[in-house]
């Protein structure tokens, strides 16, 4: 597994041999081309010094530069080289026995390229097209023949001076030796200061690494200190703590919820247990045997509905519950909904008021809608007050979502416990004895639901007591 230190490493010498490799290629490129330009600045001008003493008078060409040393131009034995050229006839050195090739034709002036000498070295070459200078001509005849002196006098001579490059090629050798060894030893040297750097600049991660791994359950109210940490690291330092956050507000929330539901669960399971250890102490009347067995099962039945909700909230929570929207009309699945709940509403004297709109669809998944109709049908036959009314709307909004509102007389809750009401196992007061004041997980169930569907929950208390639930679900 690669660690942010040996990435830092790798990548940074791998940058650094790049650079320096780049900058050695051009800087040996550079000393070779002015190398190669002295060479030829230096051929060249002693090709000029040879060409401006060669002359012509009328039909003869003279040759000063034999009379000169020729040790200050060309070293024969070094296999350097010195030829003059017209055309295809070598004018000088006079060899007839040597088949040597003439210049190649062109129309530059001076030209230079790499050979290879007689004695095995690299030379440099230069080729100088050229006019012999004009004089008198003399009495006596030249020592040309006719032909190529009429030739001379319209054409030009091509000298081609050969010198011994070997010098530059040791101190190219030399240079490349020296980037080599200069190269390896700064790669070197810049990996052990860079492996310095980088365990110096990585101290501030290694030490948040020790306080992160010091925080557990017990200690999540801790947070990471922001002073000294670079400024690369206080992204995550902000989120850590915000994680942090988060972690402790979840681990609150589920305490709480284990405390809520301990809670709820010991008050039915004690009035079941008291129920039937009561009808087991004596005999008992068929009558009493039924009425007990009558509650006993009612019991059963308030523990079955908790059981399920808290399923049903677990799989909202772990996001397991699929949804497949569908269109149909919510007025006829609210009216549908409402029916198991007619009989608990007469018994209770409640009015209830049905303002559905016709036709107002909605595209949802049916088995969600229907666990916010039953929960909030639910919570407001049970929290109505007695002879109180209950009133269920729906309206469509200008084609692009459907409400439906579901509201109970009776509600002593104001605005701001109204907001909290959807907290699950939530109090309105410690006894949870009055009606209106105690929600329980059907409006955590609502808003779940109401969330899966994409749609928005809002809840109120009006002044007169009424409380509202509005569920907005897309069209």
């Amino acid at each position: 597994m690669s660690t942010l230190r040996g990435r830092l490493l790798s990548g940074t010498t791998l940058a650094v041999a790049v650079v320096l490799l780049l900058a050695g290629v051009a800087l040996y490129g550079l000393v070779e081309r002015a190398l190669v330009r002295e060479i030829d600045r230096s051929l060249a001008a002693k090709a000029r010094v040879i060409a401006s003493t060669v002359s012509q008078s009328g039909r003869k060409l003279d040759l000063e530069f034999v009379e000169l040393d020729t040790k200050e131009l060309f070293d024969p034995e070094r296999g350097e080289f010195l030829e003059v050229w017209f055309g295809d006839f070598l004018v000088y050195p006079v060899a007839p026995e040597a088949e040597l090739t003439p210049p190649e034709p062109t129309s530059a002036e001076l030209s230079s390229d790499w050979i290879d000498l007689a004695t095995g070295v690299r030379g440099r070459a230069v080729t100088l097209h050229f006019q012999p200078e004009l004089e008198e001509p003399d009495d006596d005849e030249d020592e040309l023949d006719e032909e190529l002196a009429a030739e001379v006098e319209a054409d030009e001579l091509v000298l081609v001076l050969a010198g011994d490059a070997g010098a530059a090629d040791r101190l190219l050798a030399t240079l490349r030796a020296l980037l080599g060894g200069v190269g390896v030893a700064t790669l070197v040297t810049a990996g052990a200061v860079l492996l310095l750097v980088v365990r110096r600049s990585l101290r501030p991660l290694a030490a948040l690494s020790e306080r992160v791994a010091g925080i557990g359950e017990e200690s999540l109210a801790t947070r990471l200190d922001a002073t000294g940490v670079p400024g690369e690291l206080l992204p995550v330092v902000q989120r850590v703590n915000g994680l942090l956050e988060r972690l402790e507000a979840a681990f609150e929330r589920e305490r709480a919820f284990s405390n809520d539901v301990a809670h709820e669960l010991r008050t039915p399971l004690a009035g079941l247990r008291a129920t039937l250890e009561v009808t087991a102490k004596r005999q008992r009347s068929e009558e009493e045997y039924t009425a007990a067995l009558r509650d006993a099962a009612a019991i059963a039945g308030q523990l079955q509905a908790m059981v399920e909700r808290l399923l049903q909230l677990a799989r909202l929570d772990a996001g397991r519950v699929a949804v497949d929207s569908e269109s149909y009309v919510l007025s006829d699945a609210a009216v549908e909904a409402w029916e198991p709940f007619t009989a608990q509403a007469v018994e209770r004297g409640l009015r209830v008021d049905l303002d559905l709109q016709a036709g107002a669809q909605v595209s949802a998944d049916r088995e969600l809608v229907e666990v916010i109709l039953r929960n909030l049908y639910e919570n407001a036959v049970t929290y109505a007050d007695a002879g109180g009314e209950i009133r269920i709307s729906t309206r469509s909004l200008n084609g692009d979502a459907v409400t439906l509102e579901v509201a109970n007389s009776g509600s002593r809750l104001s605005q701001s416990q109204a907001a909290d009401a959807t907290q699950r196992f939530w109090r309105g007061d410690s006894a949870r004895t009055e009606a209106g004041l105690h929600c329980g997980l059907g409006l955590s169930l609502v808003e779940k639901a109401t969330g899966a569907l994409a749609g928005e929950l809002e809840l109120r208390s009006r002044a007169d007591g009424e409380f509202a639930v509005e569920v907005t679900l897309p069209h």
